[in-house]
């Protein structure tokens, strides 16, 4: 390793379109668009650059660029996010920075054979390719549709049909209306209300367009479906009426439309449901082997049964053949987390905020994963960092998380309190903090209140935490009848597993007898 980088006597360098002028502490792109990076932020990527693909440790970067003096994690942490976000930005992934797990840091330049596995690389270049000329490839869009739909409608509202639908077929849609898809796919990829919105309008002018294209109804049925149950309750009827109607132009062109089939399938509750669902998945896929969607319902059913491995195991497959979109990617990283594959999950989370650095979902499973794994100081520099936080989420809830996340790091009898009374508070605002809430009082070690908690989310006892999910900002809704189990079977509520109240839960809930019904054994029950 080289000695400390000057910035005045540093040549410039190209990385792809991109040229480094570090004296100007400039990046400039091929087009005449120019961004000037912070005089630390522009020695770490020189540093990076001149390691060649080789990984620098923090001492390493310590000695180039901070002159060897003694610096905080957040510091350094604080230049990475920067530079990750100059890569999306104004790099255009020109190049991207790599976390190797618990050794440092490297700089990898668009098309290194390093940067991605091999198949991954490849997903991601067809799916530059398939935008470019403006096809689609409908399995794709279909994945990506039902990924979305989690943050909707409940974790992976896949799970709720009994029968699953058909597969696809491989027809391109029209070349007038295919910009419109890929944009209508992508939108409803991001979990939001705002996609959500794109989506449907983005879909409703594809059947003004082609009123005798299936697809396009049967993808806005399902947008509609995924509405009515993930906006506010005063909307539902109304989306649940636009929705059977799109089914049934869907269905009268194409009586085996895969989305106006799973469009019906959002109309179906989820808890209590588990057998039939997963009957009707397993049927589909030995028609079908390797089909993702199919595939990625399985695995969220799996999931929310306490079978995180096989979940894993699932989207294992998909992560590496599919486009990436942050539904896809923060599902992956919650499973591999489950099932103790912290290297992987590591990974994926890397990969994850290189290509959605401040995709809410992607950010907060990022910080809990960090928190709940002993890593409760590098969680707090990335919730203190307000540069890499996504937007449009309000300031008290990094808050509240940061201070759980300290209370994590302290273990101080005056900080859990302090977490526990903003957690309990939380959840009382809406059910996503309620699903958080069980997380964190679990982890703090006070059980009783975790299942207060769990009582309250599921059966409305003791206080009602609503359907709200989060904050009227972000304005998403989990209905009653949709209630998520996937928390139950994390690594965070382990205290509560082990806990004899967890089984009369769990037997409440209707997850006994669907372990009895199946003939199965949740992992927890398992290996412990």
């Amino acid at each position: 390793m080289e000695g400390r980088i000057d910035l005045a006597h540093e040549a410039a360098f190209r990385l792809g379109g991109l040229e480094v002028r570090p004296a100007l502490r400039q990046l400039a792109r091929d087009d005449g668009t120019e961004e000037v990076l912070e005089p630390r932020v522009m020695q770490v990527l020189v540093a990076l650059a001149r390691a060649d693909g080789a990984i620098l440790s923090r001492d390493d970067l310590t000695r180039s660029c901070w002159e060897g003096r003694v610096v905080g994690e957040d510091a350094i942490n604080r230049v990475i996010s920067r530079l990750r976000r100059a890569a999306e930005g104004i790099g255009q992934r020109s190049f991207r920075i790599e976390t190797v797990t618990k050794v440092g840091y490297r700089l990898m330049r668009a098309g290194d054979a390093a940067d991605l596995p091999i198949s991954r690389d490849a997903a991601l270049e067809g799916m530059r390719t398939e935008l470019h000329r403006l096809k689609l490839d409908r399995r794709a869009m279909f994945t990506g549709a039902g990924v979305a739909l989690a943050a909707s409608g409940g974790f992976l509202a896949w799970r709720r049909f009994g029968m699953a639908p058909s597969v696809p077929g491989q027809q391109k849609p029209p070349e007038d209306i295919a910009p419109l898809m890929i944009q209508a796919q992508m939108a409803m990829t991001q979990g939001t209300v705002e996609g959500s919105n794109q989506a449907i309008g983005l879909l409703r002018r594809v059947v003004l367009l082609r009123p005798d294209y299936a697809d396009g109804w049967g993808l806005l049925a399902l947008s509609y479906s995924a509405a009515a149950v993930g906006w506010p309750q005063r909307f539902e009827a109304d989306m649940r009426t636009r929705a059977a109607e799109a089914r049934r132009r869907a269905l009268a062109l194409d009586p085996r439309n895969a989305y106006a089939l799973a469009a019906e399938g959002l109309g179906k509750p989820v808890l209590g449901n588990w057998l039939a669902a997963e009957r009707g998945l397993r049927t589909s896929l030995a028609q079908h082997p390797g089909n993702e969607m199919l595939t990625s319902a399985l695995a969220g059913m799996m999931l929310g049964v306490g079978r995180c491995a096989e979940a894993a195991n699932l989207l294992d497959g998909i992560w590496r053949r599919m486009p990436p979109n942050p539904g896809l990617a923060y599902t992956h990283i919650q499973t591999l987390w489950a099932t103790g594959r912290l290297d992987e999950a590591d990974k994926a989370m890397d990969d994850a905020v290189a290509l959605f650095p401040t995709h809410f979902a992607v950010w907060f499973t990022r910080f809990y994963v960090l928190m709940y794994t002993g890593r409760a100081r590098e969680a707090i520099a990335l919730g203190e960092n307000r540069e890499t936080r996504p937007t449009g989420i309000p300031d008290w809830n990094f808050a509240q998380v940061l201070t759980v996340a300290r209370a994590m790091l302290s273990r101080a009898p005056r900080d859990i309190d302090a977490a526990v009374a903003a957690a309990l508070e939380g959840a009382h605002r809406g059910a996503g903090f309620a699903e958080n809430g069980m997380q964190f009082l679990s982890a703090l070690g006070r059980p009783d209140e975790a299942f207060a908690v769990a009582d309250a989310y599921f059966f409305a006892r003791g206080f009602d935490p609503g359907e709200l999910r989060f904050s009227t900002e972000q304005g998403t809704y989990t209905r009653r009848s949709a209630r998520r189990t996937h928390m139950l079977f994390l690594p965070s509520t382990t205290a509560m597993r082990a806990d004899p109240r967890f089984l009369r839960l769990a037997e409440e809930i209707g997850l006994v007898r669907y372990w009895k019904d199946a003939g199965v054994r949740p992992d927890y029950q398992a290996t412990g």
